[in-house]
């Protein structure tokens, strides 16, 4: 049922044979732009600081990274070392201060504001920790905003796209709160929300930022599962920031973040593999 409404809501977006601004099909990369098959995202080198001078918070320091396309990598790591930047980084919400960010092959310094803006449109689905929902707007139809935002809703096609986000609705457990208003559910309810806005219009990458921190052990198994469904089905990508070893035990790979640094053996891994690529 998915896919038949992905397809009529007309997908992705993309102009089949256009490719995107500052992207080359496999085989026509410019120099520092290769990136092997079957990884979806690279951080190189990369540094973030907040401020300037003497006064600047050094907020991550080199960090080098990698994620596969279909894996699930955890970010790990005590609160306010990192993590949430990190993310941000990754879904394209902040820009580096240093280093390189990749994504699908992109470059992502060299595309203007409103080139970041469309790629995090196209490619990313994003769990915030803040929720970020719509007050005026039902579950269902917050749920509906990455698809309506982008204009992907075309024609008679609304049926299966309200079709599509009462589905995920319900594999998180809310398909008896889909016409209630934010106002109305508890965090619990409105962070599921969340998790299915982020799924509706099949991005290839969600980010998701502490996405079970107010969920109970029956929640977390229903959004994990879908996750996992999530990769099966459609090969998505997560990349989610925890300190919940339900979380942890569920994902491919997990890398911990200390002080604004990968730690320890995943760090070091991490920059073999970029080495050896590079």
């Amino acid at each position: 049922m998915r896919g038949a409404a992905m397809d009529a809501i007309g997908g992705s977006g993309t102009t089949p044979g256009k490719e995107r601004p500052g992207h080359e099909r496999p085989g026509h990369e410019r120099p520092g732009q290769i990136m092997p098959l079957g990884e979806l995202v690279r951080l190189s080198g990369v540094h973030k600081v907040y401020g300037r001078g003497l006064a600047g918070v050094h907020a991550l320091n080199d960090i080098n990274m990698h994620v596969g396309r279909g894996e699930l990598v955890a970010i790990c790591g005590p609160s306010g070392h990192g993590k949430t930047c990190l993310l941000n980084l990754i879904s394209l919400i902040e820009t580096v201060s240093e280093g390189s960010v990749v994504i699908d092959s992109l470059l992502t310094s060299t595309l203007s504001g409103q080139a970041r803006a469309d790629l995090r449109g196209e490619l990313i689905g994003h769990v915030f920790q803040a929720f970020s929902l719509v007050p005026a707007l039902s579950a269902l139809d917050n749920v509906l905003l990455p698809l309506t935002l982008r204009g992907r809703i075309k024609g008679t096609a609304l049926a299966e796209a309200r079709a599509l986000a009462g589905e995920l609705l319900a594999r998180v457990g809310l398909k008896t709160q889909t016409h209630h208003f934010p106002d109305r559910l508890d965090a619990s309810q409105r962070q599921r929300v969340t998790i299915a806005r982020a799924l509706v219009a099949a991005p290839q990458l969600v980010v998701a930022d502490e996405a079970t921190s107010r969920l109970d052990n029956g929640s977390i198994r229903l959004v994990m599962d879908l996750f996992a469904a999530q990769q099966r089905e459609h090969g998505t990508t997560f990349v989610i920031s925890t300190r919940d070893q339900r979380q942890v035990s569920r994902a491919n790979r997990t890398l911990q973040l200390n002080e604004g640094r990968l730690c320890g053996a995943a760090a070091d891994t991490a920059r073999r593999t970029l080495r050896a690529q590079g």
